[in-house]
């Protein structure tokens, strides 16, 4: 038998709060400030004692090794021959004058100590002492004033931070209603906060559309399969012969049905930029002139005109693509026209246009825009002889996204709606 070694979760190293990371980061420069001063009072010492006599020095190192074993300290050394003595006045050995070497004393700050400089004095020892117990008494208090002030800064930074974080706890969680509160702060903590709420406004728009697209799409697949349903039914018991008739209904719902199913891969693909495309250059009035005499026969049975004003005008672009969209566009204008439709390609600075106008109502200023969103009716019909699937102007623009170029709705002269797709003659 196996034996299993026992896995332990990995140890997570906590990351200290603000404020432990404020009050650390002050500390610290309290610390070196003291530190400092401390290093450069030593060095300032050490300069000193460098500029004395080789003698004085030598004392100074046997007086501290002394203090530190507990002995009795040296003899200082003989003050040097000063003006004033006996071997100034050439009498063979320096006898020291008494009222020069006082003088002398006094201006070397001693009282006594055999002359020495005043560095040596122990009064100057002792205010350098005082002088250290000092800076730790002022680094104290700066260290008590820098817990508190980061302690300050810690909430006024840490408290709207924290309502964000909170914001998207519950966002993380599903709540996508969820948004920070618009705390004062730092000019930065406010942007934050509230590019917060832009994301999650953002992501809750997202979710209601993608509901909405749902709910449509189920509404489009489940039309065409009722009507199957029903009519396969009506066979099974007899109540309609199976004939050429009631299976050319059943095709027609069933290339419905594929069409549905082939827009929306088209926009899937088009929104994750994964539409293949096939590029090569073509002729844009060509294409136009085609895809109007296709259509001649429907737009015949509506009653409407339907005209090519073209001229060539060269592209590199997906043939298939391209013939889709121009037959998009051509679609929904006679489904709204009234008497005519036309269709224009002309060249322009920024690429070829493609302009299809038709004599219908129009579209409203405001939802020029909206039209091009998958699923959206100016009618409220849900019926595909006047209002479409829904997403036929919401494929015309992703396909011209997807070349480089864009669409949009406008008013045609003709007192309808015209509707623009521009491609670039080259795809960058």
């Amino acid at each position: 038998m196996r034996l299993r070694r026992p896995r332990f979760p990995p140890v997570r190293w906590r990351t200290p709060s603000l404020a432990v990371t404020l009050l650390l980061a002050m500390l610290l420069v309290v610390g070196l400030a003291v530190g400092g001063m401390f290093l450069f009072s030593n060095l300032a010492g050490r300069r000193e004692v460098a500029k004395l006599p080789p003698e004085v020095q030598t004392y100074l190192r046997e007086r501290q090794e002394a203090e530190r074993r507990g002995q009795e300290p040296p003899p200082p050394p003989h003050p040097p021959a000063l003006p004033g003595t006996s071997a100034a006045r050439g009498t063979g050995e320096a006898q020291p004058d008494p009222g020069v070497t006082d003088r002398a004393d006094r201006s070397q700050g001693g009282r006594g100590g055999g002359g020495l400089p005043a560095v040596l004095n122990p009064r100057n020892r002792s205010f350098i002492r005082d002088v250290q117990t000092s800076l730790i008494q002022g680094g104290l208090v700066a260290a008590a004033v820098a817990a508190s002030l980061s302690l300050l800064l810690a909430r006024r930074v840490a408290r709207p931070i924290s309502a964000v974080s909170q914001a998207a706890v519950r966002l993380a969680n599903g709540d996508l209603t969820s948004r920070a509160p618009a705390l004062r702060g730092d000019r930065e903590v406010a942007d934050l906060a509230r590019t917060f709420n832009e994301m999650a406004g953002s992501l809750e728009a997202l979710e209601r559309e993608r509901q909405q697209a749902v709910a449509d799409i189920a509404h489009e697949l489940r039309t065409p399969i009722a009507i199957m349903q029903a009519r396969l039914d009506a066979l099974e018991d007899g109540v309609y012969p199976l004939d050429r008739e009631q299976i050319g209904l059943l095709s027609a719902q069933t290339q419905l049905l594929t069409r549905l199913v082939g827009d929306l891969r088209t926009l899937t693909l088009a929104d994750a930029g994964r539409l293949g495309l096939h590029l090569e250059e073509l002729d844009l009035a060509e294409v136009a002139g085609q895809v109007v005499r296709d259509l001649g026969d429907r737009a015949g049975e509506r009653g409407v005109t339907l005209t090519a004003a073209a001229h060539p005008a060269a592209v590199v672009a997906d043939p298939d693509r391209v013939r889709q969209v121009t037959a998009n566009l051509v679609e929904n204008a006679l489904r709204h026209a009234r008497s005519q439709v036309t269709v224009r390609v002309e060249t322009a600075p920024d690429g070829v246009r493609l302009h299809v106008d038709d004599d219908g109502p129009g579209i409203p200023e405001d939802l020029r825009e909206t039209v091009f969103t998958r699923f959206t009716r100016l009618d409220e019909s849900r019926t595909r002889d006047t209002g479409g699937s829904g997403l036929g102007l919401a494929i015309v623009r992703a396909l011209a996204g997807a070349h480089g170029g864009h669409a949009c709705a406008d008013a045609s002269p003709l007192g309808g709606a015209r509707f623009t797709v521009t491609l670039p003659h080259q795809m960058g």
